[in-house]
């Protein structure tokens, strides 16, 4: 595979992506949260259960561990009743609009009930493990890629709600995993114990990108 791989506005190389999720996923220094967060035992149940919260820190995102606990427990109901909707099955790459909206739905509990020191980072990286195929990893640099980088193809829209940003994040998230489907599968097929999903290349890749120095990133 050659050229270049996008995510959101900007894009690298796709032997420089390779080069780096292989050596993310070796993880020879034990430094990096792969196989960590990928093979953390968590709950075999579908739903987010107590165990499954813990898994936000092995992806560093870990501030206020004791508060952002204890936000989620009170969260998990309305997680759970909007996680398990007929909508949120299949794969991101598959996804309807109603899926779409489903999945906006769920980040949206962040609207609709104030907690602190929950966000959609940590939302993402406890929901990504229930539906790895389906629900995709989010953080600062994955923002980054998509409203401050290169063509910013999810322009900043100030006070916007999180339910909203997602309902013009996601489509464009799926247009990238779509048209370069076998390229993160590939990526994808380089970790293998544990497996991790195209999304979760996606979200590798992405992270490096959102970190780059300007001089470096391609798509200005």
């Amino acid at each position: 595979m050659t050229g270049l791989l996008r995510v959101g506005g900007v894009s690298m190389p796709f032997d420089e992506a390779t080069d780096y999720v292989r050596v993310y996923t070796a993880n020879t220094t034990r430094t990096w949260s792969y196989p960590a967060y990928d093979g953390y035992p968590g709950s075999p149940a579908e739903t987010v259960e107590l165990p499954d919260l813990l898994a936000a820190s092995l992806l560093n995102a870990g501030q206020k561990p004791i508060v952002s606990y204890y936000a989620f427990e009170e969260l998990l109901p309305e997680i759970n009743k909007r996680l398990m909707v007929p909508e949120l099955t299949g794969t991101l790459a598959e996804a309807t609009p109603a899926m779409l909206e489903a999945l906006a739905d769920l980040f949206g509990v962040l609207d609709d009930h104030k907690v602190k020191h929950v966000g959609m980072t940590k939302l993402a990286k406890v929901l990504h493990r229930k539906r790895p195929d389906l629900i995709p990893l989010y953080d600062e640099n994955i923002r980054r890629c998509y409203s401050d980088l290169g063509t910013k193809p999810v322009p900043v829209v100030k006070r916007r709600t999180r339910r909203d940003f997602c309902r013009a994040w996601l489509p464009v998230l799926r247009d990238d995993l779509v048209s370069q489907q076998e390229s993160w599968q590939q990526l994808a097929d380089l970790a293998t114990e544990p497996k991790i999903s195209p999304l979760r290349a996606m979200d590798m890749v992405g992270w490096k990108l959102g970190e780059r120095p300007r001089k470096a990133r391609r798509g200005a």
